[in-house]
């Protein structure tokens, strides 16, 4: 009776895994049909996902939106938001919203405590197996958004160097903020369309610009935001300051490139020194359960288990703190 139950339990889990993973499809196709409504969802996206500054102006677009869509997307969009993961979803590109994530997640986790409650020997092992898989897709984000990054800070040169040139040819910022929105790929199009979007709202560019490093946190392009704001206030050559921004920032992605090419041994040999403990438990618990159970069974095993924790949190932090360079 009680492997009916889990067999019921664990069928369920995975029906409405893939019944999300079915809706996610069928987003990702509607919105492809109908460029208007993903244009409206992704500028309100962007609002949650940054817009803390300007809010007034942000919320009284986003009701007037909210009144012209569908009832779906009202409840949607008027239910209280996880900025953080707005910014991840952004970034992400995936055509999924917030609930959406978090029935997946929440299935995923199911589907692992169950499947794990069926082979391991323990509830409690099962239990972590289920987190485990519970912030699977949270970690993915988090590997999507860190690539992100990266691939804003390459871009981040060249646009510099499209706004010093469109500048020069007499555009205001705006407009040249624009021609990066248009002429340039992802990231960094997206992230400039928003900002020039966003001063077309009514925002002033200093609100669109922080707005812009909230969603986008690295430091050069707060050293643009900064510089920009500055010449605007004091006058000056804004295209030779943006040069010499450009200048600055590659020559920071060369240092750093070399700096990772130098200490990849050693973060490759830390990653092998953290994972070996781990990966050797997991192995004689699967192997040889009766060994392995003593940890939990006998007083010595006790301190010997939160002793070796304790110890591969230490020697996780040395090691970091080792092969990371500050730059």
């Amino acid at each position: 009776m009680e492997q009916d139950l889990l067999t019921i339990l664990l069928l369920t889990a995975i029906f409405i895994f893939v019944v999300a993973i079915i809706e996610g499809v069928y987003l990702a196709w509607t919105e492809s049909r109908f460029r208007e409504k993903r244009t409206v969802k992704k500028r309100l996206l962007y609002i949650s996902a940054g817009g803390k500054h300007g809010e007034e102006k942000l919320d009284r677009y986003r009701k007037a939106i909210l009144n012209d869509v569908g009832a779906f997307e009202r409840f949607v969009f008027s239910m209280p938001r996880l900025s953080n993961l707005d910014a991840l979803l952004l970034k992400s590109q995936l055509p999924i919203n917030v609930t959406l994530f978090f029935i997946i997640s929440l299935a995923l986790g199911v589907i692992g405590f169950l499947v794990s409650f069926r082979f391991m020997p323990q509830i409690a092992a099962a239990i972590v197996a289920g987190l485990i898989f519970m912030i699977l897709p949270y970690l993915f984000l988090k590997l999507i958004e860190r690539k992100y990054y990266t691939d804003f800070s390459d871009q981040l040169p060249e646009a510099l160097d499209l706004l010093a040139r469109a500048m020069r040819t007499g555009h205001s910022l705006t407009a040249a903020m624009e021609m990066v929105g248009t002429e340039l790929t992802d990231p960094i199009s997206s992230e400039f369309a928003a900002t020039v979007d966003e001063v077309n709202l009514g925002l002033t560019l200093k609100e669109a610009l922080d707005n812009l490093c909230e969603r986008v946190p690295l430091t050069d392009l707060r050293f643009f935001s900064i510089a920009v704001l500055v010449q605007r206030e004091t006058g000056g050559n804004v295209a030779e300051i943006l040069d010499n921004i450009s200048k600055l920032i590659r020559e920071r992605i060369k240092f750093k490139r070399h700096v990772q090419a130098l200490t990849a041994e050693g973060r490759y040999s830390a990653g092998v020194l953290i994972a070996l403990p781990i990966l050797t438990f997991c192995y004689i618990y699967f192997t040889n359960y009766k060994y392995i159970s003593l940890l939990w069974t006998e007083e010595m095993g006790h301190y010997m288990l939160i002793g070796a924790v304790v110890l591969q949190v230490i020697g996780t932090y040395a090691i970091k703190r080792i092969v990371t360079i500050e730059i």
